[in-house]
């Protein structure tokens, strides 16, 4: 029963944290019942229960899969209840393997000085959390994406190193509960003071440093509904069109530099060769539509825009995009969305078996972009995602380089009801302004549209189910974080000592062995 308990109350904890409480404190003890029950089981035990504390919060927090399989991409509720069982094995057997290797990282480092145990703890989990595969990277240290205090540690390490710091203190905690001595975290409350040291500092260099220009961006929030967007006829998606262009025309002249529409927003195809076309040419569908959105952003605002929408080359797939526009409607660049939603942009394995593409009513099978995004609106440069891309920082990161100043990301997250998912994006795609150190411009087609301070906190909502415009004077200034320069070293730095204390606790009890069963050794 002690097992059950602790599992319980440590995927109690987790949930708590994620995300639209914003309460930090319980996932700092989140781990902390498990590791002091742990010291006396058997590697199975640890490896049963840690997977056991995984799959109840990874289901309970990703509960809404079932929803999306369902709505998105027409599968049976069985089914999608199959993949959240599925998926919160998988990602929920990441807390058991940690578990399970966890006794033999502290019994090695005890040999030599049992402070360093919640950092070597420390190091082991957030080297398996940052290695594991997962759908939909995230880390503990996601808590505290609201603590801009806390949050801007990840110009330094990344998540991962907020992560770290979590582990810390579960497993300083842990270690007290077991040894009684207060002594022996003096370690890792020096590691903690130290991090909260540098994440302060650097939040104190954001507030220390003055905004070189300050931006006017409008994000539209559509607000199509689940109803709308399922199954869309023609006759509906140019229903939508006609509301997407009322929208634009109705922005003020000389209110904004910059507009931002959503993905799925423009409801139509586009077609990038509009402005090439003679006017005499045959006008598809696409060639309409297209004409009709530049004129009405040159009649309208009169301002820079990116917009997401589909489009379809002859003879090719349908991709995801987005298209930034002049002040005067020309096509300046495009984009195709080059990493995929599983079961929903595309089927999983569909490249290496080609027949299971359109195997599923509803997932679908778009083509892949071959380049980064990355448009020049009034001499920035805009790094943009859209929906899924940006919740994976290598990827961000890459589409950034060293000269983006800003981050947008387009999204449409209708297929997921008004489950905490579009809070959990939100929280996670937080991080990469954090990491960056630039702003992050999110527009959500039926929210939460935000923007996201370069300490990766946001700092205005347009709530979830809203219509209209999030207005915002966003600031740029000349940062560079060390998270920017060196990727992710941190987390590199934790995998070796890891793996060092890891191989170092296999080759001493191979020794051992060998002692114990040869008298003439041991005796030496």
């Amino acid at each position: 029963m002690q097992w059950i308990f602790a599992a319980l109350f440590g995927a109690l904890a987790v949930i708590l944290a994620f995300p639209t409480f914003g309460w930090v404190l319980p996932v700092l003890v989140a781990w902390t019942p498990l590791l002091v029950l742990s010291r006396d089981s058997t590697w199975k035990q640890r490896l049963l229960y840690g997977w056991l504390m995984g799959f109840v919060y990874q289901a309970v927090i990703f509960r809404w899969i079932v929803f999306t399989a369902r709505e998105m991409s027409g599968l049976p509720t069985v089914a999608g209840v199959g993949l959240l069982v599925l998926f919160a094995a998988w990602h929920g057997l990441m807390c058991g393997v940690f578990l399970a290797l966890s006794e033999p990282a502290r019994r090695a480092i005890e040999k030599r000085s049992v402070a360093f145990v919640p950092i070597a703890l420390a190091a082991l989990y957030v080297s398996i959390e940052w290695l594991w595969p997962i759908l939909f990277p995230w880390g503990l240290g996601h808590a505290f994406w609201q603590v801009g205090s806390v949050s801007s540690l990840m110009a330094w390490t990344g998540v991962p190193g907020l992560s770290f710091g979590v582990m810390v203190f579960a497993a300083s905690l842990a270690l007290v509960r077991s040894s009684g001595d207060w002594r022996d975290v003096r370690f890792g409350a020096l590691t903690l003071v130290a991090l909260l040291a540098l994440s302060a500092g650097w939040s104190a260099h954001i507030k220390g440093t003055a905004p070189r220009r300050t931006l006017s961006v409008g994000a539209l929030q559509m607000n199509y509904t689940l109803e709308e967007k399922k199954g869309a006829t023609l006759e509906r998606r140019r229903r939508l069109g006609e509301r997407f262009l009322k929208a634009l025309r109705g922005m003020e002249a000389d209110r904004y530099d910059l507009i931002i529409g959503s993905e799925g927003a423009y409801p139509l195809f586009w077609d990038l060769e509009v402005d090439s076309r003679p006017s005499g040419a045959t006008k598809s569908v696409a060639t309409e539509a297209t004409r009709a959105v530049q004129g009405a952003l040159a009649s309208g605002p009169g301002v820079d825009a990116i917009i997401g929408g589909l489009r379809r080359p002859p003879g090719a797939q349908l991709h995801n995009s987005a298209v930034h526009l002049g002040p005067d409607g020309r096509i300046e660049g495009s984009y195709d969305k080059t990493v995929l939603v599983p079961f929903g942009e595309t089927m999983p394995l569909s490249d290496v078996f080609p027949a299971l593409k359109n195997s599923i009513p509803g997932v679908g099978d778009f083509g892949r972009g071959v380049r980064p995004c990355r448009f020049d609106v009034l001499g920035e440069r805009v790094a943009c995602g859209i929906c899924y891309e940006s919740i994976f920082p290598g990827f961000t990161r890459d589409t950034a380089g060293d000269e983006a100043s800003l981050l947008v990301n387009l999204t449409i997250d209708v297929w997921f009801g008004r489950s905490t998912a579009p809070w959990f994006h939100l929280m996670v795609q937080s991080s990469r302004a954090a990491e960056l150190g630039v702003p992050l411009i999110r527009s959500a087609l039926t929210g939460i549209s935000a923007v996201v301070g370069p300490d990766g906190v946001p700092i205005q909502l347009l709530e979830l189910g809203e219509t209209g415009v999030l207005e915002a004077q966003v600031e740029l200034r000349d940062l560079v974080t060390p998270y920017r320069v060196v990727g992710p070293l941190f987390a590199w730095l934790c995998l070796l000592l890891s793996v060092g204390v890891l191989v170092g606790e296999g080759r001493g009890r191979s020794v051992g062995s060998v002692q114990d069963s040869n008298p003439e050794v041991a005796g030496d």
